[in-house]
């Protein structure tokens, strides 16, 4: 088994630049003004991004008029597919009765009733505008309750990048092997405050944790007197009630974001009434958590209609589907020789090629699906929604299967 060289040659690059020239046309454009053209840096890639100008259900469509299969989902943010007209009519309703009030209102207090219903651990919640957010105020709770300042998280936890890169918030991290339970305790002392992990890490490549370490980490948070926060921005869309239901491991704060907004701006963090009533504006010496945006009627009519719509039957729908195209990945790659690992949680799938060649087979494969309009995560993810269907499997895996004779298989 080798590698066609048009692999390594540049001709699916090549393709792909032929068909998107007002793409590129754009990124050059935006160069002048955002550094590396853009405000997010997940869109960053050679030689430049795809820009999308419509979408509908699970399709996205190219400023250059090409329509593809959207298996990113908004980075796991689009559980509803694009436009889903539930969503669109309570936005629509929101906004004819004004989006923003500057107060309280009765829309605000359902969503939270809603949230608070479905996870075990959020006994109270407050709102705020995205996961980093979330997580940066649940951090920030956690260790004003604890009384103490240092930090235990996952080393390539995504959240916000601000606990592994030049963007670190002023506070003392201890970085830990994922996974990892003799790794993480010899960096368990007394003045550990906060211990916070995804239950599955989703930009580190889709990989799913073990019952027996999230058992480790509430153990250790509860002998240290620690605050465990659960980071379920992005696994909360696997399960009704959150993965830590799904283990039966219940932390003491929980942050999500995305869906639970509707995919408007939005974000929340909650936890045991004991902590969250340390914000608690009418009592002394109380954290002040406040902001513009946080209550906006418009992301939380988007919410409830979102509810509404993450059913157990539509979570467990895309589940099905993701473990689907997950064992198909599986049997595309590694059927002979094993050439790539798939992992993941229900409806989210990460792909990971092999050996020395795994960053040009990456782009590679991201490249040559798009010339079979199949947008995925170019850092190799796959992420279903409730507008999935098993045809849009199919689809993947038969681009798939083309892609592997392509890349592996013997030239004739």
């Amino acid at each position: 088994m080798k590698r066609v060289p048009q692999m390594n040659d540049g001709r699916v690059l090549l393709l792909y630049v032929a068909a998107n020239p007002k793409s590129r046309v754009e990124n050059e454009r935006a160069c002048k003004v955002m550094p590396a053209g853009n405000t997010r840096a997940v869109f960053v890639y050679q030689p430049f991004p795809i820009v999308m100008a419509t979408g509908r259900d699970c399709y996205l469509s190219s400023l250059d008029g090409v329509e593809y299969l959207d298996f990113v989902s908004e980075y796991f943010a689009g559980m509803y597919g694009h436009s889903h007209q539930a969503i669109k009519s309570a936005i629509q309703e929101a906004c004819s009765s004004g989006f923003n009030y500057g107060a309280p209102s009765q829309v605000e207090i359902e969503l939270v009733e809603e949230i608070t219903s479905r996870f075990p651990s959020m006994e109270m919640l407050q709102f705020c505008t995205s996961g980093t957010e979330a997580n940066t105020l649940a951090i920030v709770v956690g260790l004003n309750f604890s009384q103490r300042r240092k930090i235990r998280a996952s080393k390539k936890l995504f959240r916000g990048c601000w606990s592994s890169s030049g963007l670190r918030l002023p506070h003392e991290f201890i970085l830990a092997p994922y996974n990892d339970i003799k790794g993480t305790e010899k960096l368990l002392t007394q003045d550990v405050g906060v211990i916070i992990v995804e239950p599955m890490q989703g930009a580190g490549g889709m990989v799913p944790t073990t019952k027996e370490f999230l058992f480790f980490l509430r153990e250790q948070a509860t002998k240290l007197g620690a605050v465990l926060i659960f980071d379920e921005v992005v696994t909360a869309r696997t399960h009704y009630n959150g993965l830590q239901s799904y283990h039966s491991i219940i932390p003491d704060m929980t942050t999500i974001g995305k869906f639970y907004g509707g995919g408007m701006l939005f974000g929340a963090y909650g936890g045991r009434q004991q902590i969250m009533n340390t914000l608690d504006s009418c009592a002394a010496n109380s954290l002040h958590h406040s902001g513009t945006w946080h209550n906006n009627k418009s992301t939380m009519a988007a919410g409830l209609a979102a509810m509404k719509l993450l059913s157990r039957e539509s979570i467990e729908k895309a589940n099905t589907l993701g473990e689907q195209l997950k064992q198909g990945l599986d049997k595309v790659f590694n059927s002979g020789s094993t050439t790539a690992i798939i992992r993941g949680v229900g409806s989210l799938v990460g792909l990971h090629f092999l050996g020395p060649d795994s960053g040009t087979l990456r782009d590679a494969f991201y490249f040559f699906l798009l010339t079979h309009k199949i947008y995925v995560g170019h850092r190799g993810f796959f992420c279903l929604n409730i507008m999935h269907q098993e045809k849009h499997v199919m689809a993947v895996l038969e681009a798939s299967r083309a892609f592997y004779d392509a890349a592996f298989m013997d030239s004739a």
